[in-house]
């Protein structure tokens, strides 16, 4: 198993061993941070750039949660799939390229930077930066890699387990909410059953505005973190992007109305890009990723007022008992608990 001591110096002599980079460039690397489930370091010379990732066994969060370190194996063979649907489907979009993959007993890999200046599309939302022209991008990415996925007999046989997904979302998310809130843990339950019955294409299982960088001439969306890559429901896709554009509405409610109408065109693009209706599958995952972003074992690092702890709550627990089963009528919710903030 590997140690979690994987340093920034590490990766350079990781590199190095691997013949990626040159015996006598002057390389420097740093930590990128800002995630639970891997070392990931910036290793620079001369002109190129990659960013190295490997995987840590135990999650760095409050509670105990252990994960397969091969996943970052998936993670590479998604970005590969990701990245030939992209190419055919000529979408404005791009995923980084795989550059070095190590097994054992590393399970290391190694993929390119994106541009300078490319921003993290979280961090322009929790500014108040609101561009729904990029969740309308992203929608559209979505769509069109689940539509176009769902009929590629290889990529169903190589992302047929779902134990990536179970550790890493299921149990976390799913499993210790509805431990931790017994009044609605029948709701929960029937949700995870429904999800896991579920294989209609290919779904990223971390489809948030973390893993969306912007380049610099805001046009082309950079895919990243395919971890959790699995076989699955495309609803859990939907609803994890949208969870954190509605948390975003409550958390900065004075701009309720701007991350709403992102939340409303990327829903739009993807729709206007598939082929089926997932609407009340994704409202019903919706409601308990909301919860489980306040009470899981990963919960968003920036909602620190119980007032606004509170509402999501209220939005997620109200859905979970049947108060909305369409977007506008969570988007209602939502609003409600915004405008009483």
């Amino acid at each position: 198993m590997p140690d979690t001591t994987f340093t920034p110096e590490a990766a350079i002599d990781h590199l190095r061993a691997q013949g990626v980079v040159p015996p006598d460039a002057d390389a420097t690397a740093r930590s990128l941070g800002g995630g639970v489930s891997n070392h990931v370091h910036q290793v620079t010379w001369d002109d190129d750039c990659l960013v190295v990732k490997r995987p840590l066994p135990n999650l760095a969060v409050e509670d105990d949660w252990p994960a397969d370190i091969e996943r970052v194996h998936n993670e590479a063979a998604a970005i590969r799939a990701y990245d030939a649907v992209l190419r055919d489907a000529a979408v404005e979009a791009r995923v980084p390229r795989v550059v070095s993959e190590t097994h054992e007993p590393d399970h290391v890999v190694a993929i390119e930077c994106a541009p300078d200046g490319a921003t993290m599309w979280k961090t322009d939302l929790l500014d108040g930066r609101v561009d729904a022209g990029v969740a309308a991008a992203v929608g559209e990415v979505l769509g069109v890699v689940h539509d176009a996925a769902s009929t590629d007999d290889d990529v169903r046989e190589r992302f047929a387990s779902k134990r990536p997904f179970e550790q890493l979302r299921v149990d976390p998310y799913h499993r210790t909410t509805a431990e931790r809130h017994p009044d609605v843990a029948d709701a929960i339950h029937a949700e995870i059953d429904r999800l896991l019955d579920t294989s209609r294409t290919l779904v990223h299982g971390d489809y948030s505005p973390k893993n969306v960088l912007v380049d610099p001439d805001g046009a082309v969306p950079w895919i990243l973190d395919f971890e959790v890559a699995h076989w699955g429901d495309p609803a859990f896709d939907t609803a994890f992007m949208l969870n954190h554009l509605y948390i975003k509405s409550i958390y900065n409610y004075g701009q309720h109305a701007a991350y709403a109408d992102a939340a409303d065109r990327f829903w739009t693009a993807y729709d206007d890009a598939v082929d089926w209706d997932i609407e009340r599958e994704t409202v019903a995952e919706l409601a308990v990723l909301m919860l489980a972003r306040v009470d899981g074992k990963s919960p968003v690092e920036y909602v620190t007022r119980d007032a606004v702890a509170d509402a999501l709550r209220r939005v997620a627990k109200r859905t979970l008992r049947g108060d909305a089963e369409t977007l506008p009528e969570f988007a209602a919710l939502a609003r409600d608990e915004a405008d009483a903030l």
